[in-house]
């Protein structure tokens, strides 16, 4: 089921990206949302619809994916996002094809149980985010896409040493998730295993003052929403240290420990500050977000399990919230024509139902009590 889950929407989006009509993708991502929908409500518990296959067996790695509690979460949101972004922007067929592409990619990598395959899901996401931008962004798009993607590069290298490192330096047999956690890299080599893993997992959180790239990402995408509701979603990095770089070097995460809790801080009282600062919706959005990543990643720089809930259950509805406030920012883009906020005055007379939208997306976000940001925060 897993493997049906990351592939429907795949082929949904290359069957528009060939040129079919737009009206597929639309079942594409409500067949997707309904498929995860049922995923995550009939889930046992551990590990469930695992699948394997060899790879390059010979070098330990393995088709391996299987959906934990926190895997079928964060399908969930992700499918449903993409649905809601599809019912809602008006965008080309080819673009919604790219969109479905990157779902499907994205759910890879939440469900991969292998090192080395999270990381070809980890970078290959990049593509349509990449091309969307490129494709369909604003006037500064080219400058975004080579800020963004320096900024991955720089990540991306280190993190492939980094797993290469941890099989290697921990002599576990394979790549697998649960040999490499039976193995875990120890004494010194853990610091510098752990400190690959945390420049990639910090970009895409992101942490302060890794963050230069997102707002130049918001603004200039698409003014739909739906690359930047993605956007939300891709922003991986505090699931990755969950899973990933903490339990494989452990030594080396309570080396920096108090350096990561610093820099969560400061992204979360940064990213709000710049927020309030914030002169057009999307870049409100973008700051937003910051702030919102960093206080979930405080949560799992805790080093406790309320903590770590907290803050992946935070991660998982802001994607949802937020995503939804990007969708909604398009939609008044259509009807004002400018995302600056001042020209936004008076909206909840000229159209109540956005404005009351607006206002139970904002106050999920803000964590009032009885919505999605509330129980994490």
């Amino acid at each position: 089921m897993v493997i049906a889950a990351i592939l429907l929407p795949v082929l949904f989006g290359a069957l528009l990206l060939l040129g079919l009509p737009r009206g597929l993708g639309l079942w594409g991502a409500g067949l997707s949302f309904l498929l995860n929908l049922y995923l995550f409500l009939a889930h046992p518990g551990g590990v469930a619809h695992a699948f394997q296959a060899p790879l390059l067996p010979g070098a330990g790695v393995y088709w391996a994916f299987g959906l934990d509690g926190l895997s079928a979460l964060f399908f969930l949101t992700l499918a449903l996002t993409v649905f809601l972004g599809a019912l809602v922007a008006r965008v080309e067929g080819r673009f919604l094809g790219l969109a479905l592409l990157m779902e499907g990619l994205l759910l890879g990598l939440f469900a991969a149980r292998d090192l080395l395959v999270f990381y070809l899901f980890f970078e290959a996401a990049l593509i349509p985010a990449l091309l969307m931008l490129l494709l369909y962004g604003g006037e500064g798009r080219v400058r975004a896409l080579y800020t963004f993607l320096l900024f991955t590069l720089a990540g991306s290298l280190p993190m492939l040493a980094a797993v290469l490192a941890a099989k290697a330096l921990g002599g576990s047999p394979s790549f697998l998730l649960e040999d490499l956690l039976a193995h875990p890299v120890k004494g010194g080599a853990a610091f510098w295993v752990f400190l690959g893993f945390a420049l990639a997992f910090a970009i895409k959180t992101p942490l302060f003052p890794l963050h230069a790239w997102l707002p130049p990402f918001h603004q200039e995408n698409h003014p739909s929403g739906l690359a930047d509701a993605l956007g939300t979603l891709y922003k991986v990095g505090v699931f990755a240290f969950f899973r990933f770089a903490i339990p494989l070097a452990p030594e080396g995460f309570q080396e920096v420990q108090g350096l990561l809790l610093l820099l969560a801080a400061l992204s979360a009282l940064y990213g709000a500050w710049l927020a309030f600062a914030a002169r057009d919706f999307k870049t409100l959005l973008a700051y937003a977000g910051l702030s919102h990543m960093g206080v979930a990643a405080l949560g799992v720089f805790s080093g406790t399990e309320e903590g770590a809930l907290g803050g992946l259950y935070l991660l998982a509805a802001s994607g949802v919230h937020t995503g939804a406030l990007f969708l909604l920012a398009g939609r008044l883009y259509e009807r004002v024509g400018t995302l600056e906020i001042g020209p936004y005055r008076g909206l909840a007379q000229s159209a109540p139902g956005m404005a009351t939208l607006a206002l139970f997306l904002f106050l999920a976000m803000v964590g009032l009590p009885g919505l999605s940001g509330f129980p994490g925060e």
